[in-house]
């Protein structure tokens, strides 16, 4: 039967991993599936880098128990420095830092710099080992809060011993809750009344009927026996001569209106009322800061009564007035009871279930709950206490905090039921949320473990634009092991899966931290009286500090717990032996779509398929019998056709030709005549499709580019 040629040219992977689609549905330039490929922005898929412990590595800190809740965080603009920044590590009640400026990061550990939380715990059913920190900086102070500790601020001090030391936040707001029925607040009490419930006592003393005169007019009121009816001020029967006139101040009709109150300042925690009121106590605690608007905000409390509330401190001018989250003006004072613009208060979003997140995002502070996601901005962009507006942006919530990232100025996170980030409205219409995974990687989303996906967390590579999550393998027996990574390409909008290996070490991975590439350390050098060269006894030496700003390489550092000594060091995605942790294989593939070649019911044929691997080599090393190779690569093809799952068996298809003679006196290079690998592979077997897959050989480097296809189908079925 004659036969019609077919050629094919496929040469970017850009789509990434897609499980959504079926066989005769899969797009062009996606991967049926793949593992530990790096997937490039000119469509090239390249091996990964290995895990490897950065040069110089050290362990230090404390021990970390396997299984230990590990955080971590970034204190930016550390006392005020520019450029300096620490690494915040939690590492179950306790939490150290370390200078992030330097290599190698695990020895720059600041030495008597460190914060137990136990000391601070919130005496509640939660453990501080055992919750997870949240932080933000403000004016070069850190401000950690956990649903187990009371909220807390660190300030850093480099002098002579560096220290870091830790103040718990005191947490006030105005009273604006009445204690009585509504009948004890709007109903006079007569002379019948003659025991006033404590609630209407203490009611009436919060509306401002307390103090020399409040008190005074009280009495003439007629208390104990009498009460007046709390609708308006006790000042509104103030007479010329500024006594209290019981006649004049009920002349004035109010209504059933009622009058400001929130006199008394109380405890957000631990409300002490007067009058024999029992103390109410808020067991819950804080679980989410964010700075915003020269404010600390606050949300997180895990209760029915204030779950929904997110509390905001004054403008904040001095470091102590963090926990005021309250209006300076007593609301009930005849001379000056406005609320001003800079005031402290409460933004409450009732229907918010479970604050579990508050971010900042542009003009806007944005709060992430269980059951939806919310925006709080001024009206005119600026946030006042006086004026702001709620708006509800999604009903899609965040079950995990640690899964929330920014990316691109996008908020995008793990939900109950996908990966979510927030779409911008056309014109005046409301962001909506869109889910990321539903028509990519959903089928791989869902086979992680709601168990596993409780312990994920994720780092954002800013420069590359890169989203990697960190989760447990689903077969994972020891917690807060981090051996799966799922990677988002925001500028290709495509996935693609990694996965580390276990080293005979036993090392692995509980955190990350993102590095910029920019930054600053404190370096000590002697300024002398006079000439350069100081001489005892006639020059003043005088050791001062000075910040050193360094510019370095931009990547996401591993945490990692040691299998030696079970203590903190680093790693990296650098390693060019590719084993990860140097002895452990790794599987490194990606499986091409189906082709059909243009029909799905004719047989074909693929006798010839040409390969572009780009080539790795970068020199020569002397192994003392002759020279081997700097990063050489391996890749091997297999094909598979009819749809089967198995395919035949892999071929190697990187193969250098006419590679110079070895030039002893320069090994930087191996001179190849270009810089791309083309092999021409003979490929047997037909079928209706066709799927190929370029996979890893251990301990060598691959870099596809693209691939033909020449092939040949029958010209009818």
């Amino acid at each position: 039967m004659p036969q019609s040629l077919i050629q094919r040219t496929v040469n970017t992977f850009v789509k990434g991993l897609i499980t959504e689609a079926s066989e005769l549905t899969f797009p062009e330039n996606a991967s049926v599936d793949e593992l530990n490929c790096a997937l490039e922005r000119d469509g090239t898929r390249r091996r990964r880098k290995a895990v490897t412990l950065e040069t110089g590595a050290v362990t230090s800190g404390a021990v970390i128990p396997e299984g230990a809740v590990f955080q971590t965080s970034t204190w930016s603009n550390v006392a005020g420095q520019t450029n300096l920044e620490f690494l915040v590590v939690q590492n179950g009640k306790d939490i150290t830092f370390y200078e992030k400026a330097l290599d190698p990061l695990s020895a720059q550990l600041v030495s008597s710099a460190s914060v137990d939380l136990d000391t601070y715990s919130a005496s509640n059913n939660l453990s501080p080992s055992e919750e997870r920190i949240q932080v933000t900086s403000l004016n070069g102070v850190l401000v950690v809060a956990s649903p187990a500790i009371n909220t807390i601020y660190l300030e850093y001090d480099a002098a002579g011993s560096p220290k870091v030391t830790a103040t718990a936040i005191a947490f006030k707001e105005r009273d604006f809750e009445w204690q009585g029925s509504v009948a004890e607040v709007t109903d006079e009490y007569f002379e019948d009344k003659t025991s006033p419930s404590n609630q209407r006592k203490y009611d009436t003393e919060n509306v401002g009927w307390i103090g020399t005169k409040g008190a005074a007019a009280l009495t003439t009121y007629g208390a104990p026996t009498t009460y007046p009816p709390l609708t308006h001020a006790w000042y509104s029967g103030k007479t010329a001569a500024g006594a209290f006139n019981k006649a004049d101040w009920q002349e004035i009709y109010t209504g059933s209106s009622l009058a400001s109150h929130g006199h008394y300042v109380l405890d957000v925690f631990n409300k002490v009322r007067t009058n024999s009121i029992p103390t109410e106590v808020e067991t819950g605690r804080f679980r989410s800061v964010a700075a915003y608007a020269g404010r600390i905000f606050y949300a997180g409390i895990d209760s029915a009564k204030n779950g929904g509330k997110v509390y905001f401190s004054r403008l904040t001018e001095n470091i102590r007035d963090i926990g005021n989250c309250y209006q300076v003006n007593d609301p009930t004072s005849e001379i000056i009871a406005d609320l001003l613009d800079t005031d402290g208060g409460v933004v409450s979003i009732p229907d918010a279930h479970n604050i579990r997140k508050l971010y900042v995002l542009g003009a806007s502070l944005i709060v992430f709950a269980e059951n939806g996601v919310w925006s709080v901005a001024g009206v005119d962009n600026v946030f006042r206490a006086t004026e702001f507006s709620i708006t509800q942006i999604s009903d899609v919530g965040i079950v995990n905090e640690n899964t929330f990232t920014v990316g691109g100025g996008v908020p995008i996170w793990w939900a109950k039921t996908g990966i979510y980030a927030i779409q911008a409205g056309e014109g005046l219409n409301t962001p909506t949320a869109n889910n990321l995974s539903l028509s990519t990687i959903q089928t791989l989303w869902n086979e992680i473990p709601n168990e596993k996906k409780a312990q994920a967390f994720v780092e954002y590579d800013q420069i590359n634009q890169r989203i990697y999550w960190f989760y447990p393998d689903k077969n994972e027996s020891i917690d807060y092991k981090y051996n799966n990574i799922l990677v988002l390409d925001l500028a290709l909008q495509a996935f693609h899966p990694w996965k580390v290996a276990d080293g005979a070490a036993g090392h692995y991975i509980v955190g990350t931290s993102y590095f910029s590439g920019l930054g600053s350390t404190s370096t000590e050098t002697q300024v002398v009286n006079g000439v350069d060269t100081i001489i005892n006894g006639s020059d003043t030496v005088v050791a001062t500090l000075y910040r050193d700003f360094l510019q370095g390489e931009t990547e996401i550092k591993l945490l990692v717990r040691s299998g030696v000594d079970s203590k903190m060091t680093v790693a990296r995605f650098s390693g060019d032996t590719y084993l990860d942790w140097g002895d452990a294989d790794y599987s490194s593939f990606a499986e091409a779509s189906y082709d059909f070649m243009g029909s799905m019911g004719t047989f074909k044929n693929a006798p010839y398929i040409t390969t572009y691997m780009r080539v790795t080599e970068e020199g020569y090393v002397a192994d003392g019998a002759g020279y081997d190779f700097i990063n050489p690569s391996s890749c091997k093809m297999s094909v598979s056709w009819n749809l089967n799952k198995v395919g035949s068996t892999p071929r190697e298809i990187y193969k250098l030709k006419d590679v110079p003679v070895v030039d002893p006196d320069d090994l930087s290079s191996i001179h190849y005549p270009t810089n791309t690998v083309v092999t021409k592979s003979k490929v047997r077997g037909r079928g209706r499709s066709m799927k190929l897959r370029f996979e890893s050989t251990t301990g060598k480097d691959f870099h596809l580019v693209g691939y033909e296809v020449i092939g040949a189908k029958n010209s009818g079925i």
